[in-house]
């Protein structure tokens, strides 16, 4: 009885601590790789710190929205926040991220992207109107030009053919 109490405990436990240890494991490998790829990226800032010049300023982007804005900034002093981390730091951040998801964070990035895609379309619908609005000022321009008795081009072409 007691052989089989223990295999029967021993079996059960695996059934429950195996995928658990699968969670984990793929988690603790996408921090790592994270983790990894950020250490990669502060290494090579620090070898290319030379060759920026001392003045650099930072540049601005174009903002559609406050939102987009305020990501940014948070994003930025994020990054700023992060230089200063232990890689061990850095891997137990990225696993909590990986743990917890960004399921908001993609939300957020769809949205996003909605409004600079309505943003370009609605920048394109401006930029059609202002285009045929110059187009008919040409076309009503010319009109008063006939009006003068000042003949278009085509018409002057064609009346000296038939002189």
């Amino acid at each position: 009885m007691d052989e089989d109490f223990v295999f029967v405990f021993l079996f059960f436990s695996f059934l429950i601590l195996f995928p658990f240890g699968i969670v984990l494991s793929l988690t603790g490998c996408i921090a790592a790789s994270r983790t990894r790829a950020w250490k990669k990226q502060q290494a090579a800032e620090a070898n290319n710190i030379e060759a920026e010049p001392l003045n650099a300023e930072e540049e601005e982007d174009d903002f559609l929205d406050t939102e987009d804005e305020a990501d940014y900034h948070a994003q930025k002093a994020e990054e700023k926040a992060d230089k200063h981390l232990t890689p061990r730091q850095k891997f137990r951040k990225e696993f909590k991220k990986a743990w917890t998801g960004n399921g908001k964070d993609l939300q957020k990035q769809k949205e996003r992207e909605e409004r600079r895609k309505l943003a370009k379309a609605v920048a394109r619908e401006v930029e059609r109107r202002e285009r045929r609005r110059t187009r008919q000022e040409n076309q009503a321009g010319n009109s008063s030009n006939e009006a003068e008795g000042l003949p278009s081009y085509n018409n002057a072409v064609a009346g000296d053919s038939k002189q």
